[in-house]
């Protein structure tokens, strides 16, 4: 969060986007010490806007100017108290209260030692605070098909990420969240969980052809920030695979497992393994509270498996899935996600949200993208022994 707030930073953007709280959550991580000086909300909100973010009330020190007019009177009294409480991070909430003039823009920057964090309506964005601020972040609320999304974008900086650059980011009582976008130069080299093999295994021809391709290696597993999409025929030999992956994978690691319905736990039982499934319906997806509390229930697995996801993107779209992965893997670093869809394509936008791609048919499984490069791209699965065997 810190790297977004670098010397005077402005934010901006309609009521109700997350301003306030974006600012009150980084000004805690910055200093042990903040001087909130508030010209539209009263201290007592304030107070409870912080607490509902989980934050320590005891670090703000909260001014109240919304009964002053007088703007002489209000900035000598800012200073005084900025004096007097020797903060190490000051936030100044409604600066379009303030006079839009070069010559209080340039005092105003200049006034305060350490970061400042100006909040500010979406007109401020053209005005001269804009102009002398370091970095300046605009912020926006929006709903797509039904889902609710919060975005930050970077106008200008000088020592932040680079202009332009967006982020989602999301408010709950744990605080705020920057959720950063997956991408394929994000992949590990570590294994965090490899399937034992015991319901689905490889013939030795394959294991062979995978031995030659990549030394040492006899049945690949998922990597450290891995993603694996799994498309499944509507057959019920394809959710039976599935099922039986799953209980290969938690034979050897502990797997958090999230479900748009209660069916992969009573399949995973068949195969002789229990799965305690957090179970979500779609619409609930479509905000960040559901998402957070089923995360936070999953927290310590290196593996999540993501089940019912074509429920998500019929409703939603590629843009609601690929969000809901950043969202897992911005909370969980380095987590292996394992994402199954039944009953649709893979799509291009899709494809590129992932490492590894596979579609399962109830005769063969077939290797739509590998980040491992495989050397086979289409196997054939029988069933031998109670066990799903892939030559």
């Amino acid at each position: 969060m810190r790297e977004f707030f670098q010397g005077f930073t402005l934010i901006y953007g309609p009521p109700g986007s997350g301003k306030t709280s974006l600012a009150l959550h980084a000004a805690a991580q910055m200093g042990e010490r903040v001087l909130y000086v508030g010209f539209y909300e009263t201290a007592e909100k304030v107070r409870e806007k912080a607490a509902g973010l989980g934050l320590d009330p005891s670090k703000f020190v909260v001014l109240d100017y919304v009964s002053i007019s007088e703007v002489d009177l209000l900035l000598a009294g800012v200073v005084d108290q900025y004096v007097k409480a020797s903060p190490d991070v000051v936030i100044l909430d409604g600066i379009n209260a303030l006079p839009q003039s070069r010559e209080a823009a340039s005092s105003l920057y200049r006034l305060f030692r350490g970061p400042v964090i100006a909040i500010g309506e979406e007109q401020i964005g053209g005005s001269h605070f804009a102009y002398m601020a370091d970095t300046l972040l605009e912020v926006a609320q929006f709903f797509h098909r039904g889902a609710r999304y919060r975005r930050l974008r970077v106008v200008k900086t000088r020592l932040g990420p680079s202009p332009g650059a967006e982020f989602y980011f999301t408010i709950s009582r744990r605080g705020v969240r920057i959720i950063k976008k997956w991408s394929q130069s994000d992949l590990g080299d570590k294994t965090v969980a490899a399937p034992s093999g015991r319901r689905v295994a490889f013939s030795e021809e394959v294991a062979k052809s995978l031995g030659e391709h990549m030394p040492g290696v006899r049945r690949p597993g998922l990597l450290y920030n891995s993603r694996v999409a799994v498309y499944l025929c509507d057959h019920p030999k394809c959710l039976r695979l599935a099922a039986a992956y799953l209980c290969d994978y938690l034979d050897n690691v502990k797997v958090g497992v999230i479900s748009t319905a209660r069916l992969i736990g009573l399949l995973a039982r068949h195969f002789g393994c229990e799965v305690e499934e957090v179970v979500l319906p779609a619409s609930a997806l479509s905000e960040d509270y559901p998402l957070e509390e089923a995360v936070e229930k999953i927290r310590g697995a290196p593996v999540v498996s993501l089940y019912g996801l074509e429920e998500v993107l019929t409703v939603y779209g590629p843009e609601r899935v690929a969000y809901i992965l950043d969202f897992i893997q911005s909370a969980l670093p380095g987590v292996a996600l394992l994402a199954t869809f039944r009953g649709v394509e893979p799509t291009p936008e899709l494809l590129n949200a992932f490492n590894t791609v596979w579609r399962y048919y109830p005769d063969r499984a077939v290797v739509v993208k590998s980040a491992l490069g495989w050397p086979v791209h289409e196997l054939k699965i029988v069933e031998e022994g109670g066990k799903f065997v892939f030559k």
